[in-house]
């Protein structure tokens, strides 16, 4: 069963509530607390744009890069319609491959949770090192390991809506520290719904494991942030950040 391939049409309307904008304003606020001024940027994980698009439409030259065909279609529809040319690009981010060194890469939305081993995450950070340039940026959340065991941990949820409702099952192997999620949706087809089901992975990974892994990849100035704060994350922070740096040569 594929991820992101039917939920790909429907995921702007759940995610209506997202402030991408002031997501983009804090990952300059970044930008400029490691004063830096990036002009190419990489955003992985960028399904259907939501960083993407309005980080494009503030003149940086980005390219977004995502594994679900369905979610860049979706993106390349919005894109063209304001009349952007971004490239969306099919990759792997554990795969990452690019023709040329870039300033920043971002990755935002818990795309890293999707990879579940450390080994592949560790390969994953030293691949975009590699492809930034000395004194890039390496910007990226998770869904930390007290909202995957905790908050969504063996939790179910449900909402009804006129157009879409959903019901949410999740499950969560301590011993493996993943939470299996099962989503099933109904959608409003005229006087019908259609029924489509998929099923997500994500680790929940320790804060101070993922430093770590930064250093070990050989980044600098590695820090991680409660949400939108340049604050150490709290206990129970739902969501954390990270900001990392390639050395300037």
């Amino acid at each position: 069963m594929g991820i992101y391939t039917n939920f790909a049409y429907v995921y702007d309307r759940l995610m209506a509530g997202m402030d991408y904008p002031e997501w983009v304003k804090y990952i300059e606020a970044i930008f400029q607390r490691y004063d830096t001024s990036p002009k190419a940027v990489v955003d992985l994980a960028c399904g259907t744009g939501g960083i993407t698009i309005p980080m494009a439409r503030k003149g940086y030259e980005v390219i977004g890069i995502d594994r679900s065909e369905d979610m860049l279609y979706v993106a390349r529809e919005k894109s063209r319609k304001l009349g952007l040319q971004i490239p969306f690009v099919c990759q792997d981010i554990r795969q990452l491959t690019l023709h040329r060194p870039v300033d920043a890469v971002t990755c935002m939305c818990d795309g890293f949770n999707y990879i579940l081993s450390e080994e592949e995450l560790s390969k994953a950070f030293q691949n975009i090192f590699d492809y930034l340039k000395p004194g890039g940026l390496f910007i990226f959340d998770i869904s930390s390991y007290f909202k995957l065991s905790s908050i969504l941990g063996n939790h179910t949820m449900a909402d009804t809506g006129r157009d879409i409702s959903f019901i949410w099952q999740n499950s969560f192997d301590k011993t493996e520290a993943i939470c299996q999620m099962e989503l099933t949706f109904f959608v409003r087809k005229g006087e019908l719904y259609q029924r489509f089901d998929e099923v997500h992975y994500q680790k929940a990974y320790q804060r101070e494991r993922i430093l770590e892994l930064l250093v070990q990849c050989g980044y600098d100035r590695v820090e991680s942030y409660h949400p939108f704060t340049f604050e150490p994350p709290k206990k129970r922070a739902q969501r954390i950040f990270f900001a990392a740096r390639k050395p300037v040569a």
